[in-house]
C-alpha cells in the first residue's frame, strides 16, 4: 500500500490517486470521478471519497470497492489516532506524577542543604514507601 504521510509534497500517499492539486498548495482537490473541487485539503477529499457526508458533498460516480478501501484508510487513521492519544495521555499523566514528587522534594532539599548528595527520585519514592509501610 502507499505510504500515509500528511506532507504536501507527497503524491505516493493513495487519496492523490483520485484527486488532482488545484492550486499546488493541497487546499483544493478535484474529484477525478465526478469533476468536483472540493476545498479543505485532503482531509475533506477524503471524506467525499467515501461518501461520509461529513461536511462535504459526497461522490456519487466513485465505484464501490474505490470507496470501501478509502473508508478503510479513514477507519485505520482513526484508530491509529485513538492510540496516539491514549499514550499520549498516559505520559502526561505520568509526567504530571513526577512533577508532583518533584515539588514535595524541593522542600525537602532546601531545609538539608548540609548533606553533599542530592535526594534522587527513587530515593524518594523509596522513602515514601517505607514511611507509608510503617504507618
Amino acid at each position: 500500500m502507499a505510504s500515509m504521510k500528511k506532507s504536501s509534497g507527497n503524491r505516493l500517499d493513495v487519496r492523490w490517486q483520485h484527486g488532482i492539486d488545484i492550486d499546488k498548495n493541497s487546499r483544493k482537490v478535484q474529484c477525478k470521478y465526478c469533476q468536483k473541487i472540493i476545498s479543505g485539503g485532503i482531509f475533506h477529499f477524503k471524506q467525499h471519497l467515501a461518501c461520509t457526508c461529513k461536511d462535504v458533498e459526497p461522490c456519487h460516480e466513485i465505484s464501490e470497492n474505490v470507496k470501501q478501501m478509502i473508508l478503510g484508510v479513514l477507519v485505520k487513521n482513526l484508530e491509529a489516532n485513538a492510540k496516539k492519544r491514549k499514550a499520549h495521555q498516559y505520559s502526561a499523566n505520568d509526567d504530571d506524577e513526577i512533577k508532583e514528587i518533584s515539588s514535595k522534594d524541593k522542600g525537602k532539599r532546601a531545609a538539608s542543604r548540609s548533606g553533599s548528595t542530592q535526594t534522587t527520585l527513587n530515593q524518594l519514592l523509596k522513602k515514601d514507601i517505607r514511611e507509608e509501610a510503617c504507618r
